[in-house]
């Protein structure tokens, strides 16, 4: 118990330092929650206002498959102010593999996304930020897919996305 206690403690005063440090920070990595799906996403600062920012996105449910998305996303900030708007666009593919207790037809199916992007992110501190986004996309969907109700077609969609990161 007591152990715990100098973890936790421990914990709290460095994780205390590095969120008030004056260095300023370029690579951070990010929880985001888009619907039911929670993603990762890791954004490099490689400009004073541009973010590069791969991301990966799984869920799993039992007897269905599991649902894994890739994609790169590009910010532009309007501002360096403690609220940043930005745009941008996001590209990448989904990727379902079926369960074979559900599907008969067990080949992966692979969604391709094209959009455009604008949010706001909002900078606690220089290492914590929290934000909101919007998106408008295009979806190429796999001749088997029913992730957008139109198989081997193209479809216009949008998301919102919020998210919660930590930057190093």
């Amino acid at each position: 118990m007591k152990a715990r206690q100098v973890i936790i403690a421990l914990f709290l005063l460095f994780s205390t330092n590095f969120v008030f440090s004056q260095s300023k920070p370029w690579i951070g990595l990010s929880g985001t929650l888009q619907g039911s799906q929670f993603g990762i996403s890791v954004p490099m600062w490689l400009g004073e206002k541009f973010v590069l920012a791969p991301s990966i996105d799984i869920m799993y449910v039992e007897d269905v498959g599991a649902d894994f998305g890739f994609a790169l996303a590009t910010r532009f900030y309007l501002r360096e102010e403690a609220v940043k708007p930005y745009y941008g666009l996001r590209g990448g593919a989904l990727f379902f593999t079926p369960s074979s207790e559900t599907f008969t037809n067990l080949d992966t199916r692979v969604d391709y996304l094209l959009g455009g992007l604008f949010g706001l992110e909002y900078f606690i501190t220089p290492h914590l930020s929290a934000g909101v986004e919007a998106q408008a996309n295009f979806t190429k969907s796999d001749e088997f897919s029913t992730r957008f109700g139109n198989p081997d077609k193209i479809n216009f969609n949008t998301a919102t996305m919020v998210s919660i990161t930590i930057y190093f």
